[in-house]
């Protein structure tokens, strides 16, 4: 069986330019590009300033994340270079020397780099669109580009049930968008959009949608893919099973699920998720780059994963608390998933009282929990994503499954991300630990504490409900004896 990878020799001696590498799917290419792909010419890495951190310490950090352990021999700086930038300024913050180098030496752009936050104002999701107007106009710059690649969402078009592999047309072109924030306040940009945004639940796809029309209508004859990822999760087996590094979307409220600040989820019954694992988007992006480069059109690429239950999800997790239990808990388990707002509405003011009960008396004790802060802020996140859990959506894969097809076995090996026969059992076990072990921080060692935690805080739930109990009973004791003696009377 021959070992020949056309993409592996696609990559020999490309240079890359790539945005948003500190991300999730970032790191990912990152990593199979140094692991896979060592004879690659060089990869820009565009980095800014970040929570009191220089781009220089944020380089150099970057690197010390589990996801490179396996190649932490490889001399990483005579491959990868920092370009000290950012992408919601005009010119992406670039000096004009790294410019220089960029126009002259880059072959491929990653454009990865976005603000996911789905609670983002239209000012704060503009830079999103803005960013992408200045990618472009850099890219037509660049003397050898062969290809640009930009990562969207497969939600991007949401107001469709059925998402084509096609750019729609937005309700209002980036141009006249962006001129609108930049001459607008807030508070009226907000009103004028309007009825632009009607159709969009979040600014971030709203976003999302416009910057895909930008690319169709401003990169006629650079070769440029276009992916569509669904709902990201954890790893499925690269660089390492389960890994993931931060708690956007199903990750998030499965890490919430997991510590106990979660108990009530909003969602439509027989609701399907379109699960599709990090890596799975990595190998396609770079598949996608090697056939697009050599097809010089513009093709977008629905990369939805494999769908799943949301009830079965939960079945399939839960006896998987009890076996990792973590000493991050901040409560004890417990969740219910129901379709009617009403019931959602009610359980998350119950919770949110029981919350500020907790804080109330772990201040007595001194100690400070800010649990009611902890569940507003999830709250808010989660009727975000009701949006989500109430509605279905079908995709064409044609684009996607020609390029799978296209692929020889050696690179089928090397780059898999047809994911239609996930091991969901083995998935969600490397999911659990995955999320314990990387974004909990909590390791292995730690399990004979977290069984402790976990036997310690069942007993106060059970405790704390049988309270609320007696409470309940006494109040309607009390209101019934005042009722009887008001009717005697």
């Amino acid at each position: 069986m021959s070992d020949y990878s056309q993409i592996v020799e696609f990559f020999k001696n490309q240079t890359i330019f790539i945005t948003g590498g500190n991300g999730l799917v970032g790191k990912l290419i990152l990593e199979k590009l140094l692991r896979t792909c060592w004879d690659l010419k060089k990869i820009y890495l565009l980095m800014r300033p970040k929570k009191g951190k220089s781009p220089e310490q944020r380089f150099s950090d970057l690197f010390t994340n589990p996801c490179f352990e396996s190649i932490k021999g490889k001399n990483f700086k005579s491959k990868v270079v920092l370009i000290c930038g950012d992408c919601n300024q005009p010119g992406l913050g670039i000096n004009s020397e790294d410019v220089d180098i960029l126009k002259k030496e880059t072959t491929c752009i990653f454009h990865i780099a976005a603000n996911v936050n789905f609670l983002q104002t239209i000012k704060e999701a503009s830079y999103n669109v803005s960013c992408t107007k200045e990618m472009i106009k850099l890219a037509k710059e660049m003397e050898n580009l062969k290809v640009f690649v930009y990562v969207s969402t497969a939600y991007s078009n949401c107001f469709n049930s059925h998402i084509c592999e096609e750019i729609y047309k937005p309700p209002i072109k980036a141009e006249e968008f962006l001129d609108l924030v930049n001459s607008c306040n807030e508070d009226d940009l907000e009103n004028t959009l309007l009825p632009y945004l009607k159709n969009f639940p979040n600014n971030y796809l709203f976003s999302k949608c416009l910057s895909e029309d930008l690319i169709k209508s401003s990169t006629t004859g650079i070769p440029t893919a276009i992916i569509r990822p669904a709902i990201i999760t954890n790893t499925i087996k690269e660089p390492i099973p389960g890994y993931t590094d931060n708690y956007y979307g199903v990750i998030g409220v499965t890490t919430g699920v997991y510590i106990g600040i979660i108990r009530c989820f909003y969602s439509k019954k027989g609701k399907r998720l379109d699960l599709v694992p990090a890596d799975v988007v990595s190998n396609c992006i770079l598949a996608a780059t090697w056939q697009t480069a050599n097809s010089k059109s513009l093709t977008v690429y629905n990369c939805v994963g494999e769908k799943i239950l949301l009830e079965k999800l939960i079945n399939l997790v839960a006896p998987l608390y009890e076996e990792f239990p973590s000493t991050k808990y901040l409560w004890y388990k417990g969740f219910t998933l129901t379709e009617s707002k009403f019931l959602y509405n009610v359980s998350s003011l119950w919770y949110m009282s029981l919350t500020h009960v907790v804080d109330f008396l772990s201040a007595r004790f001194g100690k400070s929990y800010n649990m009611a802060a902890k569940f507003n802020k999830i709250h808010k996140s989660l009727s975000v994503l009701s949006y989500f859990t109430s509605r279905e959506w079908t995709f064409d894969e044609g684009n996607f499954m020609n390029l799978w097809f296209k692929m020889g076995d050696t690179d089928r090996r090397m780059f898999p991300f047809h994911s239609r026969t996930i091991p969901w059992h083995q998935y969600l076990f490397d999911c659990v630990l995955g999320i314990r072990l990387y974004l909990l921080q909590d390791p292995i060692s730690t399990l004979p504490k977290g069984k402790a935690k976990l036997k310690k805080l069942r007993g106060l739930h059970h405790a704390f409900v049988a309270f609320i109990i007696l409470c309940c009973l006494r109040i309607c004791r009390t209101c019934a004896s005042k009722i009887i003696l008001m009717l005697q009377q």
